[in-house]
């Protein structure tokens, strides 16, 4: 073998080694950091005092501030954590989680997380789960838990909302806050939303999910039937 040669297979091993330590460093990174953004939401509802963890929240991730809004005596701030790092280089498909925080008269309103995989592909599933704090809904018992969609073997699979209120039970609250981190590390992203939430929703059949949890927006028939396993 030449020289040039040699050389050659030097600077491809090299540019490998360097694509494979991006993947892998990329990888650890944004699972990390998705876990992180979960953790976090946790405690704002595990917080003694909502209103000042999301300030904490607000000043250490000032850096990841998307968006600030504020109109009379109401502010809402976005914050975008992303895996750029391996989907820019075409590792993955892109995904992001969208972090919301509004505060009302000074009081923490609600909180919210966007969730999407597989950006720019057509229909690409996304899901929102909100959390709304008692100061906001202080007229109700604040224990209400609603999913969109809901029911058995409903065909909108690449949309879902959840939101609820502060007083909601324990499980409902895990099984809304169980983002699938692996969604931001995976090859091909998420195909639907019972990807995204699996304890929320359960694929059922091709095209179709049916939700793991009972809503308030369940009818009688929603209710007469067994949630899946």
């Amino acid at each position: 073998m030449g020289r040039l040669a040699r050389r050659f297979t030097i600077l491809s091993l090299a540019m490998l080694l360097l694509l494979l330590a991006l993947w892998v460093g990329g990888s650890v990174y944004a699972r990390r950091q998705a876990e992180t953004v979960v953790q976090e939401f946790q405690g704002l509802d595990a917080a003694a005092d909502p209103t000042a963890f999301s300030l904490s929240f607000i000043r250490r991730y000032s850096n990841r501030l998307a968006e600030k809004v504020c109109q009379f005596e109401s502010c809402q701030y976005q914050f975008l954590f992303t895996n750029s790092v391996i989907s820019t280089l075409h590792f993955v498909p892109r995904a992001y989680m969208k972090v919301y925080v509004t505060l009302d008269h000074g009081l923490l309103s609600f909180a919210a997380i966007e969730y999407t995989s597989a950006v720019f592909k057509q229909n690409s599933p996304i899901v929102w789960v909100q959390e709304d704090f008692c100061a906001k809904v202080a007229t109700s018992r604040c224990d209400y838990f609603y999913l969109d969609p809901h029911g058995r073997d409903v065909t909108e699979t690449w949309h879902g909302d959840v939101q609820f209120g502060q007083m909601a039970t324990r499980n409902q609250k895990a099984a809304a806050e169980g983002l699938n981190v692996d969604c931001v590390t995976a090859l091909h992203g998420c195909k639907d939303i019972s990807e995204l939430l699996p304890r929320v929703w359960k694929l059922t059949s091709p095209g179709a999910v049916s939700s793991r949890m009972r809503s308030l927006a369940d009818s009688f028939a929603d209710a007469s039937q067994p949630l899946p396993e």
